[in-house]
């Protein structure tokens, strides 16, 4: 019976083509206590109710911190999960993999997708702890040796997302987080555009482009419960309440299909042209 789990802290994808799917969730995001006193509480009742929208078999939280940005002050608390000791969390983690036996693992990409200290860690846990689950010399007391058969990473598809982005702009929909100041701070007409510099220009660009997404699962069928789990995170709505703000036919458009990126496969390895509708494709015979 083929499972997966996500080891992030979204509830941003659906459990489409899975029969068992577990979420790990690395952060409590106890810090919030400091701003309001029941927040955590809110915010673990938010989770369960998404959890709960979306279907999830199961739920595990590894107790850390949340991380904050960079320069803020709850980035620096030694509790926090991007503060984590890497095989302390490694460990937590390969015990859950062992225990649950997902033949596929969901996470950020090496930049948190967006630069998140918890995303960013997110990643480099999973990774960690991928490798860690299949040898049996490692975490021996975290129950037998298995080895996860693919590990996706999520990716914001760069094309679909410029396109919807280019349509709210004729509608005049605000653009979400910083795009709206990218957009004022354009080229007059008959400016040369301003090209970005430096050997990390294309990987400071937002999102991937479709051509190096190895995976497009159309979800539009679970849409539905994913604008729903996102509406359960109601302290959370600031991050992305303009999704859930957008007409239907933009808002489908970002729903699905899900991007992903297949990184890494050890026992066939990742082909170069690969294109995949499914997480689970190659694993039939599993």
């Amino acid at each position: 019976m083929p499972s997966a789990f996500k080891p992030s802290e979204s509830d941003s994808s659906s459990a489409a083509h899975v029969e068992q799917f577990k979420r790990v969730c690395k952060i409590l995001g106890k810090g919030a206590e400091d701003v309001r006193k029941d927040l955590f509480a809110v915010r673990m009742r938010e989770l369960d109710e998404a959890v709960r929208v979306i279907g999830y078999d199961e739920l595990y939280l590894l107790g850390y911190r949340d991380s904050g940005m960079p320069d803020t002050d709850a980035n620096a608390h030694p509790d926090n999960f991007a503060n984590a000791d890497l095989d302390e969390a490694t460990g937590r983690l390969v015990a859950i993999i062992r225990a649950a036996r997902p033949a596929v693992m969901v996470t950020y990409d090496a930049n948190g997708n967006y630069g998140h200290p918890d995303h960013i860690n997110a990643h480099r846990i999973a990774v960690s702890a991928m490798q860690a689950a299949a040898d049996s010399s490692r975490f021996p007391e975290a129950g037998q040796a298995f080895a996860v058969d693919k590990f996706y990473e999520v990716a914001f598809n760069r094309d679909r997302w410029t396109s919807v982005m280019e349509e709210m702009k004729e509608r005049g929909i605000k653009l979400p987080w910083d795009f709206d100041a990218d957009a004022d701070a354009e080229a007059k007409p008959g400016d040369e555009p301003a090209k970005p510099e430096g050997e990390n220009a294309e990987e400071e660009a937002f999102g991937v482009p479709e051509a190096e997404i190895t995976t497009l699962v159309d979800v539009s069928a679970w849409a539905p419960a994913k604008r729903s789990a996102m509406e359960c995170h109601r302290t959370q709505r600031q991050d992305f309440g303009w999704l859930l703000d957008l007409p239907d036919d933009l808002a489908s458009r970002i729903l699905s299909p899900e991007s992903f990126v297949l990184t890494r496969w050890p026992h066939l390895g990742v082909a170069p042209d690969l294109h995949e509708t499914s997480l689970f494709d190659g694993l039939e015979e599993r």
